[in-house]
């Protein structure tokens, strides 16, 4: 399990600037939309439920966003808690926008401070749930952004595998992705191009579960099948196997990987 995070007295002290910034953050939102929304309730026919309205908004909108960091601090995270506060949130903004109707940099004025409270309250969210997760050893690293620009493809494959077998450090696929091309590149090198053909099972098997996410391990016991009798000339009795153990070829690849590769043409 990935060692759970600990708190130092400076990130105390951050934490502590960040939860006064950002309850200094929505007061100034409240007191700031407040007058405008109890003013448009008033037009459209609230009457005295008027003053209620911002009030009942912007508290249902910290309400949901505190419900959103507890549940995923707990790992039981309800996304419907999110969606709701940002359509909130986005109604506060278009409530406040419909007071300075007209105006678009009124508009905008009254858009920053929720954006702003918004963006505070989702970076405090992602923080908890990369902590929990990393607690929980349940974190999946993502693939880096160059390597999809550089090759998106391949990429896909091995970010397509990850998720499948869950698959959680990124390190390690990328090793197990250069074990597989190397014992590949062994293979082609001892068997020629045909050498999906020409290989036989015992060897292109560590690549099949390869694909699975089993790592390939170039210490494993070799795999001895049984036997094969060959028949003595005119018909005699056995003489001994005919073929040596074909799990041998696995083990004998892996010893030559820090040999240069062989020419095709010398098998």
């Amino acid at each position: 399990m990935a060692p759970v995070v600990q708190l130092t007295r400076t990130h105390r002290i951050l934490i502590g600037i960040i939860v006064v910034g950002a309850t200094v953050i929505a007061a100034i939102g409240f007191v700031g939309s407040y007058a405008a929304v109890r003013e448009l309730a008033e037009r459209k026919g609230f009457g005295d439920f008027a003053p209620f309205v911002p009030i009942g908004i912007d508290a249902g909108i910290v309400v949901l966003l505190a419900l959103d960091l507890l549940l995923t601090w707990m790992r039981i995270p309800f996304p419907l808690l999110r969606q709701t506060a940002w359509l909130l949130t986005a109604a506060t903004v278009a409530f406040n926008g419909a007071a300075a109707w007209g105006d678009p940099l009124a508009v905008g004025m009254h858009a920053i401070i929720p954006v702003l409270f918004i963006i505070t309250v989702e970076a405090a969210r992602h923080a908890v749930g990369r902590i929990t997760a990393v607690a929980a050893d349940k974190h999946m690293e993502g693939v880096r952004l160059w390597r999809w620009v550089l090759s998106p493809f391949p990429t896909f494959r091995l970010w397509r595998r990850m998720k499948l077998w869950e698959l959680r450090s990124y390190q390690e696929v990328i090793d197990l992705e250069r074990d597989r091309l190397v014992y590949r590149a062994r293979l082609r090198a001892r068997y020629g191009r045909a050498w999906r053909r020409r290989a036989p099972v015992e060897a292109r098997l560590p690549l099949k579960l390869a694909h699975l996410g089993v790592p390939l391990d170039p210490d494993a016991p070799a795999i001895e099948p049984a036997p094969v009798a060959v028949a003595a000339p005119g018909g005699g009795p056995a003489v001994g196997p005919g073929r040596p153990a074909a799990g041998a070829t696995v083990n004998r690849l892996w010893k030559d990987r820090r040999r240069p590769a062989p020419e095709v043409g010398d098998w």
